[in-house]
């Protein structure tokens, strides 16, 4: 009897997009040097407008994405008050390391965002979802399983950070192109 393998189909056109999800009930902080407070009501962070709240993560590259493309690193967040001001996002990820390189844990790569997106324009109003990105990434020479080290912090109390209440963390995510389903091989993406 033959054995029948599935065929990993890989797309030509168009590029799709998909996500890395890192939902705020999913994110435990405690541990970290001024961690944001957990709404008992959600179980979504909330990020202090008088300090820095930092939470951090792991993100590893899926068998699906496109070596090499850009990622695009984002918050999806809400005004817990309708009041007027920005929100300072800051993005610190340590150099984008392939299976089998060091990371030296530094987070010496830094980009802040204080405005939603043109498709999320912030009203000033309470419990609006808002996207602010941190634009592209490059991953040139990056490979699946690739794995990124990241810090996500809101900066409260700095000259940028102009809204005077506290921020609700709905979802950290991660934008990616993928060109399969996945990979033919595990290690590797065509084997």
């Amino acid at each position: 009897m033959t054995e029948i393998i599935p065929r990993i189909e890989y797309m030509d056109t168009p590029i799709a997009w998909d996500d890395l999800r890192f939902p705020a009930q999913g994110i435990n902080p405690p541990g970290q040097v001024s961690d944001p407070d957990l709404e008992a009501a959600t179980g979504m962070l909330l990020f202090d407008a008088a300090a820095t709240n930092v939470i951090a993560g792991v993100a590893q590259m899926p068998h699906s994405w496109k070596e090499g493309t850009v990622i695009v690193p984002h918050v999806h967040w809400q005004k817990t008050t309708s009041a007027a001001g920005n929100v300072l996002w800051r993005f610190e990820y340590d150099t984008i390391v392939n299976p089998g390189e060091v990371s030296p844990l530094t987070f010496a790569n830094q980009i802040d965002a204080t405005t939603p997106v043109v498709g999320t324009p912030d009203n000033d109003t309470a419990g609006e979802n808002l996207i602010s990105s941190f634009g592209e990434v490059d991953t040139t020479d990056k490979i699946i399983s690739t794995c990124i080290f990241w810090k996500l912090s809101r900066v409260g109390g700095d000259a940028a950070d102009t809204y005077g209440a506290a921020a609700r963390l709905v979802e950290f995510d991660i934008h990616y192109q993928l060109d399969s389903r996945g990979s033919t091989a595990q290690f590797v993406k065509r084997g």
